[in-house]
């Protein structure tokens, strides 16, 4: 009806294809555009697969008495045959990368094989790796303690987006004596349900999905070991008046960050600071600070420090064995050097009493 009423109105011929290509190309737009964010939403929400019947393009045929323009390459879509798996087939879930939790470390991963190179590993590698996998409950059919080699039996990896479910064998070995350590993890058998898997990327997937199981657990045996140096550790920490590399003042705290991350929530809070929000992977802290009374400061043995009450940014950083923390306000100003210069008799006092946060 439409196209009609268009025929009739005087119109030169070019500027009709161009109104009509115009017109087609924002209707497409608009009802692709509308298909792909529902498809893509409920598909991965609740497996619907009706994209996969959109039909195919047809020929486009020009109303009797208009001349369309010859075909030009620049806008030939081809007719593609499509070979390649589709739907539910398709694992749109990105790679599964090896965890760089602990400090000191490197990895790679080919062929099936994942290995994790450690430079700073003081303990018995081989114990650790054996304590996390019966922690984990990972079952092991073969262990043999003086080549550090373990095999293990079938793991089943339940994943509601995957029927029949994946199973693998894994040989776990150690190399202790060489430097850097190596943790090697290599996959023996991949299945899904009764049929061998083949696929590099399924396999590589679930080979590093172990490999970061027993990473998680070192890097948990690590923070417990420092935590309970902390704990057990007599006196207070080092700090000290300093400036980062812009000349900006801030405090130097002599442990790691991981120590100080943990014990700051509880000694800020002692002075007055209410934490607001916290970005722990960051090391920033939100706070509002007013001032505990004149009675309590006397009783830390502290000296009240001339900062203003307000509203400050917390900003802590790892500079390995030490860590420097740096005030900010409101304005988004660092402290000037006096402010953090009361500061530093501060945290020295309330970091002796403090171990860390419950």
């Amino acid at each position: 009806m439409f196209l009609q009423k268009l025929m009739k109105i005087k119109l030169n011929p070019k500027m009709l294809i161009i109104f009509l290509s115009l017109l087609l190309t924002v209707c497409a737009k608009k009802l692709n555009a509308k298909h792909e964010m529902e498809s893509e939403t409920k598909s991965a929400i609740k497996g619907e697969e009706y994209y996969l019947n959109t039909p195919k393009l047809i020929l486009l045929k020009s109303p009797e008495g208009l001349m369309l323009p010859l075909k030009q390459s620049n806008y030939y879509v081809p007719d593609v045959t499509q070979k390649e798996p589709v739907g539910k087939q398709v694992d749109i879930r990105p790679p599964v990368q090896i965890l760089a939790l602990i400090k000191a470390s490197q990895s790679q991963s080919a062929n099936g094989i994942s290995t994790l190179f450690l430079e700073d590993s003081p303990g018995n590698l081989w114990l650790e790796v054996l304590n996390i996998i019966k922690k984990k409950n990972l079952p092991i059919v073969n262990q043999n303690n003086h080549d550090q080699t373990l095999t293990t039996d079938w793991i089943i990896w339940k994943n509601m987006n995957e029927n029949p479910l994946f199973s693998g064998r894994y040989e776990i070995s150690v190399k202790q004596n060489e430097c850097p350590k190596r943790l090697i993890l290599r996959t023996l058998e991949l299945h899904q349900g009764e049929k061998k898997i083949t696929d590099s990327n399924y396999i590589q997937r679930y080979n590093n999905t172990v490999l970061n199981t027993i990473i998680e657990g070192l890097y948990q045996t690590q923070v417990d070991t420092e935590n309970t140096r902390v704990i057990h550790k007599a006196g207070s920490l080092d700090v000290q008046l300093s400036s980062n590399e812009n000349g900006l003042p801030n405090i130097l705290i002599g442990a790691s960050y991981l120590t100080v991350l943990d014990r700051l929530p509880v000694a800020i809070k002692k002075i007055g600071m209410v934490i607001t929000e916290s970005r722990r992977s960051k090391g920033t802290f939100s706070v509002i600070y007013k001032p505990v009374s004149n009675e309590q400061w006397e009783k830390m043995g502290i000296k009240k420090p001339g900062l203003k009450p307000g509203e400050y940014k917390l900003q802590l950083v790892d500079l390995k064995n030490y860590s420097s923390l740096q005030f900010i306000n409101s304005n988004g100003q660092t402290l000037m050097q006096s402010d953090n210069n009361d500061l530093v008799p501060v945290f020295k006092a309330v970091f002796s009493e403090t171990e860390t946060e419950k």
